[in-house]
């Protein structure tokens, strides 16, 4: 959905938490864990002990030839065939890396299907097998003891030397040394029951590839490369899966060393727009080892202190500088946080963070872009819920909105003060400000908030300004047959004014609100507030909305604008219902891991198609949808493949890579909302047309996770208890089948029907023939509705169709001779010919 600079700008509905946690895992090339505390180390050593790990070299005294070795990390296979290995100076008393220049294989079979699939696009082959000629590697297990353990001092009477080895690879050690260096310190100051090792490979064509093995992360086995597209970096993830050991311990992965339970934040907008921020963090210890603890912090904003409670300063890193041009590629900073001391389990502690920077931006006539929505503040994890106490001071001539409830506001010396208090446990608190104009209205007793800008931002105006015919030309007739005078008139062009239709985009939030609850359940939250943000995206944090100034606009200028074509349009539509649907599906209920993210995002957008379906033309517009995302999937990817085999939607974020850039919009959003339309068709009674089942089943499953993550797995055994019995196809009460094919698995089957009708009674016609699948995997099948049309254009559901590798037969029968007999392609992600 996301348009380039020279596109149309169709607006972008992003996800609810758009973590990019997963990119920077290859172009940072460390995922950053977590690490059990070393109570000997004095925190005036840790800073001194990074800056060693980061500047170790190789040691010469340290350079072996290396034949036929092996090492195995879980599922991989390092084989040396011959070179020479480098071990690098001891830090700490230890080796922490070696370089190896020579010949080598890699061997690695990943663990389940889809990481099969997945390796398979960017390698060619299920199965990694690759030569190399150049290995770097990091490490806090026992590589060292065992490459030393089969290493040899080079004999002089062999042809070949190490000679110059050390040299040749000084200037890379060099320079990859500190994107490691955090990672091994945490495994230096702490317990070692969770190593890491980590290599960069350099094939025998010269292309190289990362492997990690760091059992801190959940999925600890990750092999991936970073590579360039359409000018862009992205982060290519061949694989990535938990370890056997990880496996074990996953929950406890997930949660983390530490929780936190709340959040008091102030924070200083100046006139400038520069942010000064003061955050107060109240966790508690889920490890009674760890001491290093990780944050996340916008990379526009810069850390100048960490104190604990008692207010002694802490040591602190955060991630060092790219090139200007890889500070968008890299994502936020971590901070990472050394503590004198670890904490008891279930002991609360505070730790008090002081940073600023510059996450607002004017962007002309008075329009300001908050960046940063989700990382303002030091956040442990957008996946735990926290209270959340905010203090703004701001200046008195803006307006500012913010999650929460706000308590107080007042004004004094040019500035406003305001506190705002989360009305329970929010996962992400969020703030919008602006030279506001406001809104209000009430939805039952839910208080609903619009505010949007006077003008908006100056590269919208510049666009349409620009689509203005420029000259208006009126002619005089005159007699005589001569030439008629011309005069050119210039014509002034009206600003956009976003504020004008403020009320028309209350009416439509409030429209939205009351149609969501009796389908989901009531409204989370006690408000609404909905805020304009330049750009061609929003998002629905707790009790806020951030929406585009496109949809402050009439259709009329988003068309001037270049938002063309009815499905166009309709996805600016959809956004507003979009971002309030998270209320429920976000926030209310959030995600266990980025696997599941889509259970945010498919809901959210199914429930904004379900909203256009009640307006005025709603079934023509909610068909449209459906038909605008297949078509979106079905499109074709510059190497020639469509844009849905680029891997199934539980691999989340992943799916957007340098093959297939658009992955993650695509399939995360449109084939999940096909994938919940299906859904909801199979729950449907096929006699009475009551879909009654499918929202019971909705309304269910957000009360039972309310304020809980829930999974792939939770929605599928919930789920299960509605299923029909036209759904349950393998007669066991269980919808693997359909998950396995549809979540877990790719492919959008092809059918071809062939029918018969024949009268065989008076008012009674039989209906028989067969349906052809090709297209996806053998083990495909799926019931497929068929439908008839009787009388002038009513449709009919005959029934469903049980269709696999071999096919499927059918046969109905009808009181009235059907004039056409079809599958319903607008109820099935299918090709049908």
């Amino acid at each position: 959905m996301a348009p380039t600079v020279a596109s149309p700008p169709v607006v972008r509905i992003n996800s609810c938490f758009r973590s990019d946690r997963l990119a920077r895992l290859l172009l940072c090339l460390v995922f950053i864990g977590f690490c059990p505390a070393a109570r000997a180390q004095q925190l005036s050593d840790a800073r001194k002990l990074c800056e060693q790990l980061s500047e170790v070299t190789i040691d010469p005294a340290q350079v072996y030839v290396l034949r036929n070795a092996q090492i195995t990390r879980d599922r991989v296979k390092i084989y040396f065939n011959h070179g020479f290995i480098g071990f690098f100076a001891k830090v700490n008393g230890e080796i922490s890396g070696a370089v190896f220049s020579g010949q080598g294989e890699i061997l690695m079979i990943p663990p389940n299907p889809v990481e099969k699939r997945n390796l398979a696009q960017f390698t060619g082959a299920p199965i990694l097998e690759e030569q190399f000629v150049s290995l770097f590697m990091r490490f806090t297990d026992r590589t060292a003891q065992e490459l030393l353990a089969v290493a040899r001092r080079s004999d002089p009477d062999d042809p070949e030397q190490p000679t110059g080895l050390v040299e040749q690879w000084s200037s890379a050690v060099s320079k990859m040394n500190p994107d490691y260096s955090l990672r091994i310190l945490q495994d230096f100051l702490g317990d070692r029951a969770l190593p890491y090792f980590h290599a960069r490979i350099q094939k025998t064509n010269g292309e190289a590839f990362e492997l990690g093995v760091d059992e801190r992360a959940p999925e600890a086995v990750s092999v991936g490369a970073a590579r360039r597209s359409r000018g862009s970096l992205y982060a290519d993830i061949w694989c990535l899966f938990p370890s056997r050991a990880s496996e074990t311990r996953l929950a406890s992965l997930l949660m983390g060393p530490v929780q936190a339970r709340s959040y008091k934040i102030v924070t200083r907008i100046n006139p400038d727009n520069s942010l000064e921020g003061h955050a107060e963090l109240e966790l508690e210890s889920r490890s009674a080892a760890d001491r290093v603890l990780v944050f996340e912090l916008s990379r526009w904003l810069k850390l100048s202190e960490v104190k604990d409670e008692g207010g002694q300063s802490l040591v602190f890193f955060q991630n060092p500088s790219l090139e200007d041009s890889e500070v968008a590629a890299r994502g936020n900073d971590w901070i990472v946080v050394v503590q004198p001391s670890a904490h008891p389990v279930g002991e609360k502690f505070r730790l008090q963070f002081s940073y600023q920077g510059n996450v607002i931006t004017d962007v002309g006539n008075g329009v300001l872009y908050v960046g940063a929505r989700g990382i303002w503040y030091p956040n442990r994890s957008l996946s735990t819920r926290a209270t959340y106490d905010l203090t703004f001071h701001y200046p008195e001539r803006l307006t500012l909105v913010a999650t929460g409830k706000r308590l107080s506001e007042t004004a004094s010396e040019g500035m406003k003060h305001s506190r705002w208090v989360s009305d329970g446990l929010f996962p992400v608190a969020g703030f919008n400000l602006g030279a506001y104009r406001s809104s209000f209205r009430k939805a039952r007793n839910i208080t609903i908030e619009v505010y949007a800008t006077p003008e908006a931002e100056a590269a919208l105006e510049k666009r349409y300004a620009a689509a203005q015919p420029r000259q208006a030309v009126v002619t005089t007739p005159r007699g005589g047959g001569g030439m008629s005078p011309v005069t050119i008139i210039s014509r002034s062009v009206p600003p956009l004014a976003p504020a004008a239709l403020l009320d028309r985009v209350a009416e439509s939030a409030e429209r939205a609100v009351q149609r969501f609850e009796p389908l989901l359940g009531p409204f989370p939250y006690p408000r609404l507030a909905i805020s304009q943000i330049p750009g061609v995206f929003g998002q629905g944090w707790p009790e806020l909305v951030y929406l585009p100034t496109l949809s402050f606009l009439p259709e009329s200028q988003r068309s001037d604008l270049g938002v063309s074509g009815k499905y166009e349009e309709l996805l600016n539509e959809m956004v507003i219902p979009h971002e309030i649907a998270h209320q429920w599906w976000g926030n209310q209920l959030g995600w266990k891991t980025y696997h599941d993210q889509w259970l945010s995002e498919g809901f959210a957008s199914y429930t904004a198609a379900l909203y256009l379906k009640y307006e005025k033309d709603g079934e023509r517009k909610f068909r449209e949808i459906l038909r605008g995302h297949k078509r979106d999937l079905l499109s074709k990817t510059k190497e020639g493949k469509t844009v849905e085999s680029g891997g199934p939607i539980w691999l989340g974020q992943r799916l957007s890579n340098s093959l297939n850039p658009e992955g993650y919009d695509s399939i995360v959003y449109k084939k999940a909302c096909w994938v919940i339309h299906m859904l909801h068709m199979m729950m449907t009674d096929p006699a009475t047309g009551s879909d009654d089942k499918f929202f019971k089943m909705l309304r269910d499953f957000s009360a039972a996770y309310r304020g809980q993550n829930a999974s792939t797995e939770d929605f599928i055994r919930h789920a299960e208890k509605y299923m029909t019995r036209a759904s349950d196809l393998e007669h066991n009460r269980r919808l693997e089948w359909f998950f396995e094919e549809w979540v877990y698995g790719t492919g959008i089957p092809t059918y071809k029907i062939e029918t018969n009708i024949r009268r065989v009674a008076t008012n009674k016609f039989v209906v028989q023939g067969s349906i052809e699948q090709s297209g996806v995997l053998a083990d495909f099948e799926m019931p497929v509705p068929v439908v008839a049309t009787l009388g002038r254009d009513r449709n009919v559901t005959l029934g469903h169709v049980a269709v696999g590798e071999s096919g499927g037969k059918f046969r109905f029968t009808t009181r009235t001779k059907p004039t056409r007999v079809a599958i319903d392609e607008d109820n099935l992600l299918a090709v049908v010919h």
